[in-house]
């Protein structure tokens, strides 16, 4: 990748990260009434032959949405199997569960993480960011080839929610073109 991050910058995103996972972490937390704990965010270089690998953790359910505006790229969301179902309650949906429902949870909560990670990055970085509607997949149907880009910039982050089981992981992926108008934002924040 051409426009690497010096570590000023990625301390500098770190931090609007947490932030912006911070807000997603509170929308969640106010709607089901619980308490969630974050993970540092993460922040890395990858390829798409490591994005693939980075997505195939066993016992998760996978959804992806494309954003676009001055910076493009893909929101992607891990959600475990294993406390699908206390979110589920929590969320006050009919248990148990069937496919179709489950699908709609899963939509669900990737919509409330994903739209409040990628709209406070966004905003604090005074960048837009259209997120289109999310869709459930299996990474283990895709090659690397599949990816529009070469090298991306993978901002990582995972929720928790205690007295239950349940955890995601949602990961920013900005596409290489999108990387350089990141770059220029966190320099003149610096500055």
């Amino acid at each position: 990748m051409n426009n690497a991050l010096g570590d000023e910058q990625r301390d500098a995103l770190q931090e609007l990260m947490n932030i912006s996972m911070g807000q997603a972490a509170n929308s969640l937390a106010r709607l089901i009434e619980a308490k969630i704990t974050l993970s540092i965010p993460k922040i890395s270089s990858v390829t798409p032959s490591e994005f693939v690998a980075m997505l195939s953790s066993e016992g998760m359910w996978h959804t992806r949405q494309s954003f676009l505006g001055s910076v493009k790229g893909e929101v992607v969301s891990l959600q475990s199997r294993l406390g699908c179902e206390a979110i589920a309650e929590l969320m006050e949906y009919q248990l148990p569960l069937s496919d179709t429902t489950r699908e709609e949870l899963l939509l669900e909560l990737s919509n409330i993480l994903a739209g409040a990670c990628l709209s406070g990055f966004a905003e604090q970085l005074a960048l837009t960011a259209k997120l289109s509607m999310p869709t459930v997949f299996d990474p283990e149907k895709l090659s690397p080839d599949h990816y529009r880009w070469a090298n991306t910039l993978s901002m990582e982050v995972e929720f928790k929610i205690e007295s239950s089981q349940f955890d995601s992981k949602i990961v920013i992926c900005l596409e290489e073109d999108s990387i350089s108008t990141l770059l220029n934002r966190l320099n003149s924040l610096l500055e």
